[in-house]
């Protein structure tokens, strides 16, 4: 018996450390911001100058870095991206505007996510957890997330948003004024391109690299997900664990997002502490899906269960089996 108050005691003490967000840590998102800005500039350079195969690299370093600033939004939400709530407010919302999914529908939504992970009330997963829709029209959603995700992914938030069961009023105005401050945003923005003759290094500046981030972010979010039919939090997630100098600067380079299952269940961990608390997640005492050695082993494992893309384990019942 003392020995396990003592062990309890440890996690304690560590639950509480991992919780301290770092102020040390805060430098990264502006870093990673001006490294957007900075590969932006270099490919409409290198293209007005006809190195369009530069161009091509740049861009795919871009969407990268791009995607990085998508899982930075994602940190946001959780309140961990900077230790200053003002600070942290403010780059969630100037992120959420640029990707037409304002701060707090990406919270409230994401929130339901992680409060029913993988189940028919898990609106960002939908409709991959409604056994309701038919298996062709999941195969569609699954092509038109993977392949536009700049486009749909804003329609999966919205659609959270609309079916939600309910929203707080003070939720819900805060939601309502930030789809406004983003089609503001945006209307002015695309205005001034029409205006200036500016689509040319609009599109090869902006939009070429963030049509594939859009993708990332995709095929990441099926990876910790996608084709898992259990009912609890680590029997629904992907955790990657690839000690190769490879594998880390990626996992660093992605916020550690691919400690998944230590991510949702220390959902306000911050990301660079996820790697010290994953061993006492995956303690093997609760069943789990294994633990991936790459990312590639990972992707593999939800590769192959698109043609009949579902999440949860409600595609278990009796009702269901064979849809």
């Amino acid at each position: 018996m003392a020995l396990v108050s003592s062990a309890t005691s440890e996690l304690r003490e560590l639950l509480q450390k991992w919780h301290r967000n770092d102020a040390g840590r805060h430098y990264v998102h502006p870093l990673w911001t001006l490294a957007h800005a900075g590969l932006m500039i270099a490919s409409i350079i290198t293209w007005n100058y006809g190195f369009w195969p530069v161009t091509i690299v740049l861009w795919c370093v871009c969407a990268h870095v791009g995607h990085s600033k998508l899982i930075a939004f994602h940190e946001s939400s959780h309140g961990t991206l900077n230790p200053k709530w003002r600070v942290n407010e403010f780059q969630g919302i100037v992120l959420g505007t640029t990707i037409l999914v304002p701060l707090s529908v990406y919270r409230f939504v994401h929130g339901q996510h992680h409060a029913y992970i993988g189940t028919e009330h898990d609106l960002e997963l939908w409709p991959f957890v409604n056994p309701e829709v038919p298996r062709w029209k999941r195969i569609l959603a699954a092509i038109g997330e993977l392949c536009f995700g700049l486009f749909y992914t804003p329609i999966v938030f919205l659609h959270g948003v609309l079916s939600a069961r309910r929203i707080p009023k003070p939720q819900l105005r805060r939601i309502i004024w930030e789809y406004a401050l983003a089609v503001g945003v945006w209307t002015i923005v695309l205005t001034v391109v029409h205006v200036m003759h500016w689509w040319e290094p609009f599109l090869v500046g902006y939009f070429a690299h963030a049509l594939i981030a859009g993708n990332l972010q995709t095929v990441r979010k099926f990876t910790e997900h996608m084709g898992l039919l259990g009912d609890t939090i680590l029997t629904t997630t992907r955790t990657v664990v690839d000690s190769s100098t490879y594998g880390e600067t990626m996992s660093k380079s992605m916020l550690r997002i691919d400690y998944h299952g230590t991510h949702h269940r220390y959902a306000k961990v911050p990301y660079y502490h996820l790697p010290d608390a994953t061993p006492y997640v995956y303690d093997g005492r609760v069943e789990c899906v294994p633990i991936f050695p790459s990312y590639m082993a990972a992707m593999w494992d939800m590769a192959r269960s698109l043609g009949n893309p579902r999440v949860g384990a409600q595609w278990l019942k009796p009702e269901n089996v064979g849809k």
